[in-house]
């Protein structure tokens, strides 16, 4: 019999940050200290996990909404013992922030947690399939994270729990996951685990350093800048299909088990990455002041003029320096930030962004008026942000608004972890470079091109569904995901959000 599931089903990770740390006598510390350096990737909530004590196979898990610094104190660190822990930001664009799907998850009595970065995209037929399987262990929770906890689990439950096991389990679920995933694991062994989808699109990184006795110690985590921070000298990118296993002695291996494409998300570069990291071996930052050096000529030879160049903080920081150096403008910031105003783009509906938008920037008028202003931002996806910014430029007395984007056309959904589910959300996929313009009330509106992303990021393989409908994954569900994500953001409009602290000794 097939199982209907409700319109409020599948949560999903989306554009997380991970990290796990295995071989040091406070691992849980070094976790919350690597999570600090990834709050930009989700700022809904965050846990770690630890394993306190292998003989006795005690976990303790801690979980929170709100920001990392905010849910941890000294006092959790004294139950968040051991020297294997893992932990997660969250970024949730259901807009759900019910503390019980905070990450990680764990499952006591298989003696295995993890937590997800990516999207599933046939998250629905898995559940379908999970249900009316028989005998199977049913996820508490309507998150895909934990569905691929239970799958794992399910596999395992009549296996040795050996090395080689659990890389078959892995295996299995590269062959049953369709969509993004980066996932970082452990269990009660002492193990540390993690792996990559089979076509590379959301990031995880391998970290070695030497511990303070000379043992080499490992971690894994989305970004490199969380274990440079944390003094991994050494860091290795996670090939697509990939699994690596540290055990509790410090022997690492590492294989690939399904390996399709290279297949990197080009938002990462764009937008979601902090500038300090790397990312297939190419800086954040020097990718995204390529970028701005190839907007230089496009501008130059459309025959723009401006007096000066206005970067949108943070992301375009980097690109509008390059611009206003190659056509020997001033680059100022005069649109400030309020910094204690969370990441719009992320924020869980479209009302919360536009009204985060109005306290998260203002302008500076006296240096805006009578100039004409060259605008960079890093993207323009709905609108919301390019057009009140306009508005403010207006208001400042700007003689002219030119609104230039580093990232090409946003025309496609993504089904792999960015908030825009739906076509109809998208100004570019109705509309040309004139009436985006028109619409926002910019003067001109100068995009990138794809191939200057692809330059400027030095990958010819990219994820880039979003802006050519052409997807590395099979996205026959994309439809059914598309439909459940829109329902769900209907249902949960103008409803408070559930917010709270979650504890668990196991």
């Amino acid at each position: 019999m097939l199982t209907v599931w409700p319109a409020l089903e599948a949560d999903t990770s989306e554009m997380c940050g991970l990290i796990g740390v295995t071989g040091i006598s406070d691992a849980a510390k070094e976790v919350f200290l690597g999570l600090m350096n990834l709050q930009h990737r989700g700022q809904d909530g965050a846990g770690i996990v630890s394993v306190v004590d292998f003989n006795t196979k005690q976990f303790n898990l801690q979980k929170g909404s709100g920001l990392v610094e905010n849910i941890f104190s000294e006092r959790s660190f004294k139950s968040l013992r051991g020297t294997v822990a893992l932990g997660h930001t969250r970024y949730a664009t259901i807009g759900r922030q019910d503390p019980n799907l905070l990450q990680p998850f764990l499952d006591y009595q298989a003696g295995i947690s993890l937590a997800h970065n990516g999207n599933i995209v046939n998250v629905y037929a898995l559940k379908d399939e999970l249900a009316t399987s028989g005998g199977m262990a049913l996820p508490h929770t309507d998150s895909d994270s934990e569905l691929i906890l239970k799958l794992l689990t399910n596999y395992l439950s009549n296996r040795k729990p050996t090395d080689k096991s659990l890389f078959e389990g892995i295996e299995f679920l590269m062959h049953k996951l369709v969509g993004s995933y980066a996932v970082v694991g452990l269990d009660d062994t002492g193990r540390l685990f993690g792996f990559r989808d089979p076509d590379g699109i959301r990031p995880l990184v391998l970290g070695q350093k030497q511990n303070g006795d000379g043992r080499t110690v490992y971690a894994l985590a989305s970004e490199t800048i969380a274990l440079a921070y944390l003094g991994y000298s050494q860091t290795l990118e996670v090939s697509p299909g990939e699994a690596v296993l540290i055990d509790a002695q410090g022997n690492l291996q590492r294989k690939v088990l399904k390996a399709n494409s290279y297949s990197p998300c080009m938002f990462e570069w764009v937008y979601f990455a902090r500038v300090e990291s790397e990312i297939g071996n190419v800086s954040v930052y020097q990718a995204r002041f390529k970028l701005g050096l190839l907007l230089a000529e496009k501008i130059k030879n459309l025959g723009i003029e401006a007096d000066v160049v206005v970067p949108v903080p943070e992301t375009s920081r980097a690109a509008a320096i390059a611009i206003a150096e190659t056509l020997g403008l001033p680059c100022r910031e005069l649109l400030i930030k309020n910094r204690y105003v969370n990441r719009t783009f992320i924020l869980d509906g479209q009302q919360a962004r536009q009204e985060a938008i109005r306290k998260k920037l203002f302008p500076i008028a006296s240096e805006i008026k009578g100039k004409r202003c060259l605008v960079v931002d890093d993207s323009i996806v709905r609108g919301n942000t390019a057009s009140q910014i306009i508005d403010l430029m207006r208001l400042s007395g700007a003689a002219e608004v030119i609104l230039v984007s580093t990232c090409p056309p946003i025309k496609s959904p993504c089904y792999y972890g960015i908030d825009f589910p739906s076509p109809a959300e998208l100004i570019a996929a109705r509309d040309n470079e004139d009436e985006i313009a028109a619409k926002l009330g910019a003067d001109k509106v100068v995009y990138q091109s794809l191939e200057e992303l692809k330059a400027a990021l030095k990958q010819e393989s990219l994820c880039t569904g979003c802006l050519t409908g052409c997807y590395p994954t099979d996205v026959s569900s994309g439809a059914e995901f598309q439909a459940r994500r829109m329902e769900d953001r209907r249902a949960i409009s103008g409803k408070e959000h559930v917010k709270g602290h979650v504890n668990q000794v196991g």
